[in-house]
């Protein structure tokens, strides 16, 4: 079996690995502040723990610096736990719990009352590990396995950091002359060498699928609105049959390519945004809108009826008509619009796809600025 200090210094040298790992990786993904944060917290860790295992003769002062170190590491951890599931830096609320924590602390040990200073130390520790489990816990719909599993290795750790001031608190062991050595104290190294560990794994982990996340999505989505793009809509349309009552709107902004010859492709861009904005306000939370390419644009509208469908796709007219005219005699620009709606039967995507394109340039051909469908031929 190891003996304590032999884990200490374990725990030390894992975290100068883990630290490095992370900080190499932070810099080649700068806008992932979590991963400073966490490199942080270990660079802060393995010199708190190899100062805290190195001194066979107990040293008050040094015990205290040691302590000090290990909850900035695991505050700064706390910090990059709440960064990365919920994107805020809880840097004031970290610091000031830290800078109570080693006031306290440091006082005790000055007046002599080393045992209870560290009580304090263990239970500052178990509020920190405590704190960033919460944080995953709290974020666990996102890749619930690895969130969860984090959450169990922080609030483990915070329970040997409470076992351990327990221990103390129930010996009576006000004033120390020796590091404590007991169970508890066993149990806390072992479980911080293995949770320090399995987190790095766990967080490299996360980190990479956060960006595979990243590259799918932009890949799906269309750079300029926001919206999905072609091969994302017909990903999530896929091949199966549509459900009866189901919608596609096929939606095609008019004179497109004059606004872009007279007013150049900023101003184009500009109508594209405002135009996709409507569309998102539109929809509902399980239907999906998508731009196809050019001045393109599809509706997929799940469980309507052709009045309601209707109802829809003239309410985008008419906003879009009446949102800022386009500069000089233009005018305010106007969108088309053609629409299929499944019927029991079964039909695919694609077919309903062509029959509401064949709609839309029915309207086109009609005069523009106006919705075609199934039952109610026009609305203007």
């Amino acid at each position: 079996m190891l003996d304590q200090t032999s884990l200490l210094i374990a725990i030390g040298f894992s975290a100068t690995a883990l630290m490095l790992t992370l900080v190499i990786t932070w810099l080649g993904s700068r806008p992932d502040y979590y991963l400073l944060s966490w490199g942080l917290g270990l660079g802060f860790v393995a010199p708190g723990s190899m100062l805290y295992g190195w001194f066979e003769t107990y040293d008050p002062a040094m015990q205290c610096i040691a302590f000090s170190l290990l909850l900035a590491g695991f505050a700064f951890i706390y910090i990059g736990c709440t960064q990365f599931s919920s994107g805020r830096t809880p840097w004031r609320s970290a610091m000031v719990a830290w800078v109570l924590a080693c006031g306290v602390m440091s006082a005790l040990f000055v007046v002599g009352f080393s045992g209870i200073g560290t009580i304090v130390m263990n239970v500052a520790a178990a509020g920190f590990f405590l704190a960033a489990g919460r944080e995953h816990w709290l974020a666990r719909t996102n890749t619930p396995l690895a969130m969860l599993a984090k959450s169990a290795l922080y609030g483990s750790t915070a329970v040997t950091f409470a076992l351990c001031a327990v221990v103390l608190f129930a010996g009576g062991q006000w004033v120390l002359t020796e590091r404590p050595h007991n169970w508890a104290e066993d149990l806390n190294s072992i479980a911080l060498l293995a949770s320090l560990a399995a987190a790095g794994a766990v967080t490299m982990a996360l980190h990479q699928f956060r960006i595979t996340e990243a590259h799918r999505h932009l890949a799906m989505t269309d750079a300029l609105t926001g919206l999905l793009n072609r091969r994302a809509l017909f990903t999530f349309a896929g091949n199966a049959p549509v459900a009866p009552a189901t919608a596609v709107i096929m939606l095609d902004l008019d004179d497109f390519k004059t606004i872009n010859d007279r007013f150049g492709h900023a101003i184009g861009d500009e109508v594209l945004v405002r135009f996709a904005a409507i569309l998102s306000r539109a929809l509902g939370p399980k239907d999906v809108a998508a731009r196809l390419g050019g001045e393109e644009f599809c509706l997929l509208v799940h469980a309507t009826s052709a009045a309601a469908v209707h109802t829809l796709a003239d309410g985008i007219r008419l906003e879009f008509a009446s949102t800022e005219p386009l500069p000089g005699d233009f005018g305010p620009p106007t969108v088309s619009a053609g629409i299929a709606i499944a019927s029991p039967r079964p039909e695919t995507f694609d077919a309903l796809l062509r029959a509401a394109d064949e709609l839309l340039y029915r309207a086109k051909d009609a005069g523009r600025n106006r919705v075609h469908g199934p039952e109610l031929r026009l609305a203007a």
